[in-house]
């Protein structure tokens, strides 16, 4: 039995041995395309126009506010009442004016990134076939899940696969 599990622990690890190991910085792959500059300037100039409404909607509730605060000594308790409840609602405004914003802006990054994610993994495939690679392990998911990569023991591509998108 125990003759058994050392066999048995000795194939796996001859296994695991005969396996090329690379990794890559997905990070840098994607923001390294000419498409990623693309999708870029279009998120920003999207999240630019709810910027634009968003300042306006606050202009226009600060000059409520100052309206309300010099005028308060002259108006009628139920005026001021009012005013009180429109800033308020103003208020509600614009803070459902930054979720549908920042909603939108992470939904338009989303998007921008799916075609941009397919070519890269389009391209390690291509990469690690060509290098005769087992396992690609991608070094940007591992740190946003928690987990370090400190040794590989393989190949870092990442440079191999900003060629090979780039054409070269």
């Amino acid at each position: 039995m125990l003759f058994a599990l050392w066999s048995l622990m000795m194939l796996s690890s001859v296994a695991m041995a005969q396996q090329k190991v690379a990794y890559i910085n997905e990070d840098s792959v994607i923001t390294s395309m000419a498409e990623f500059k693309t999708q870029q300037k279009i998120i920003e100039s999207y999240a630019k126009q709810f910027k634009t409404q968003i300042e306006m909607k606050q202009r226009t509730l600060q000059e409520k506010y100052q309206q309300l605060s010099q005028s308060q000594a002259t108006l009628a308790p139920a005026e001021i009442q009012s005013k009180e409840q429109e800033l308020q609602e103003l208020q509600q405004e614009i803070q459902a004016l930054q979720q549908r914003a920042q909603e939108g802006i992470n939904k338009k990054q989303a998007e921008a990134m799916e075609p941009l994610m397919k070519k890269l993994e389009g391209q390690v495939a291509i990469v690690a076939k060509e290098g005769g690679y087992t396992i690609v392990i991608a070094r940007g998911v591992m740190a946003r899940i928690g987990a370090y990569l400190i040794d590989a023991n393989g190949e870092d591509i990442t440079g191999k696969v900003i060629a090979k998108m780039n054409g070269q």
